[in-house]
C-alpha cells in the first residue's frame, strides 16, 4: 500500500516486546516468532532457532530476554562452576550454541532448568542435528527439543526493515528506491542497516533527496 506522498507503508505485523524492540513477521521469520508465542507453554524446557548470520537470531534473541528475563550467554562464558547461578535465574538464551567450547555444562544447565520448570533458548546458524554435540545424553535432549528456522529476509521484510531505518533517521525515501535497494542488496539486516547509513550520509552530503540514481551510485 502506498501513500499519496509516494511513501511506502507495509502492511505488516508489528510487535512489541515489553517495549524493548519491535520487529515484523513474514514467511522468513513466522515458524520462530509462533514459537516464541507459544512460551511458556513449550512442550520442554527448551527450543532451538537456527538461520544464516544475518537472518535476525540475535533480534528474536533479544525480544525473547526482554519477555522473559532472560540472561544472555555466549558459549565462552558457559562453564561448569556457572551453572548454577545461571540456572537460578530461571530462563537462559545460549547464541552461537553451534560453536560450543564446553558440552557438559550445557547438560547440567538443561537438567536444571527442567528439574526447576526453567527455561533455555538455544540459537545457531545450522539446524541442531548438525552442531557438534559428541555428549549423547546432551545430544539427545537438544535433538528432542522443537527447532524453528529462520530464513535470510525475504523482500518484503527488508523493504519494511529499511523504511523503519529511514523513518528512524527521519528521511523519506519512495517505494520504488525501496523496491531497487531490496533487490539488489545483501539478504541480511546488517546490509540493510549499511546501506541505509550510506545512503543517508550522501544524502546529506550533496544536499539531495535518495532516488533511484543515487541509490545505484551507492552501490
Amino acid at each position: 500500500m502506498t501513500a499519496a506522498s509516494g511513501q511506502l507503508i507495509l502492511d505488516l505485523p508489528q510487535r512489541t516486546a515489553q517495549g524493548w524492540s519491535d520487529f515484523l513477521v513474514t514467511g522468513s521469520n513466522e515458524e520462530a516468532v509462533a514459537w516464541l508465542d507459544r512460551w511458556p507453554e513449550w512442550p520442554g524446557p527448551a527450543l532451538c532457532l537456527h538461520g544464516p548470520e544475518g537472518a535476525g537470531k540475535s533480534h528474536l534473541l533479544h525480544v525473547w530476554r526482554a519477555r522473559t528475563k532472560a540472561v544472555a550467554l555466549e558459549p565462552e562464558q558457559l562453564t561448569v562452576e556457572a551453572v548454577p547461578e545461571l540456572a537460578a535465574m530461571g530462563a537462559v538464551a545460549l547464541d552461537n550454541a553451534d560453536r560450543l567450547v564446553q558440552q557438559e555444562p550445557l547438560f547440567h544447565l538443561y537438567n536444571l532448568l527442567a528439574e526447576h520448570g526453567g527455561f533455555l533458548l538455544l540459537a545457531g546458524r545450522k539446524p541442531p542435528r548438525q552442531w557438534p554435540l559428541t555428549l549423547p545424553d546432551l545430544r539427545s535432549r537438544i535433538l528432542a527439543a522443537p527447532s524453528a528456522g529462520i530464513q535470510p529476509p525475504d523482500d518484503q521484510l527488508l523493504m519494511a526493515v529499511m523504511a523503519k531505518m529511514f523513518a528512524d533517521r527521519q528521511v523519506r525515501v519512495g517505494q520504488d528506491v525501496l523496491f531497487f535497494l531490496a533487490a539488489r542488496i545483501e539478504r541480511s539486516f546488517s546490509a540493510a542497516e549499511r546501506t541505509v547509513a550510506q545512503l543517508d550520509h550522501d544524502s546529506l552530503s550533496g544536499q539531495r533527496p535518495i532516488t533511484i540514481r543515487s541509490a545505484r551510485a551507492a552501490l
